[in-house]
């Protein structure tokens, strides 16, 4: 078993996305985390302590990142803790093998769905394309609980790639940091996009099989664009 110092600048280098995308108001609100698939390991943001404040995510360094294993034990002493929704990233983890990476992100637009409880639905091609469709708001959990976890994995479904924390924020997934990071501000254009078609009228929904021309499908219907 190895700690990655890659895996840990991936990180850290993520995370300066995360702030500068305005996927986090400030503070520790939010956080990012990376699976190595060899090492079965979780790289992840820390909560703040007294010898790391977190005024907002530019702080973090590849230093500062966490490193535990699925059951969520530390695996080296740097005096840090992980994330208090270390648990949802655990659940995300267990229940969709296809992700390697997590964004939990407190964006402004994804937000407003959020402390309504209403889900994003997909009105542009995009949310299908590489959203997987609606963005489900979930149902309330607390923070940093084992509950909000397992029902962020029941609005994530098989297939979707985002989800709504409800009064909370949000979870993108991927296989990799960068794809997962492009859901999350795709979502946030997305519930953007919505809100204001919703000014004008009501927003047209597109149907999950009505995206792509039959010529950009392979043989079991996946895009291949």
């Amino acid at each position: 078993m190895t700690i990655r110092q890659e895996y840990k600048e991936a990180v850290a280098q993520a995370t300066m996305v995360f702030w500068e995308k305005d996927l986090t108001g400030g503070g520790d609100g939010g956080d990012v985390s990376l699976l190595d698939p060899i090492d079965d390991l979780i790289y992840i943001l820390p909560r703040p302590n007294e010898d790391l404040p977190i005024p907002d995510w530019s702080v973090i360094r590849s230093e500062h990142v966490v490193v535990m294993d699925r059951k969520g034990n530390l695996l080296e002493d740097n005096g840090l803790l992980p994330t208090v929704e270390y648990p949802t990233h655990l659940h995300i983890y267990d229940a969709r093998k296809d992700c390697r990476a997590i964004v939990h992100s407190h964006g402004q637009w994804s937000s407003v769905f959020a402390i309504t409880g209403r889900s994003i639905p997909v009105c542009l091609a995009e949310q299908a394309l590489y959203l997987g469709g609606e963005a489900v708001c979930a149902e309330y959990g607390l923070v940093g609980s084992e509950d909000l976890g397992e029902k962020i994995v029941v609005a994530l479904g098989d297939t979707r790639y985002t989800a709504l924390m409800r009064n909370h924020g949000a979870v993108a997934i991927g296989s990799s940091l960068d794809e997962a990071l492009m859901r999350a501000i795709l979502l946030e254009k997305g519930a953007q996009t919505t809100l204001f078609g919703m000014l004008l009228g009501n927003p047209i929904e597109l149907k999950m099989d009505n995206i792509l021309d039959d010529c950009l499908l392979d043989e079991a219907g996946n895009p291949i664009i």
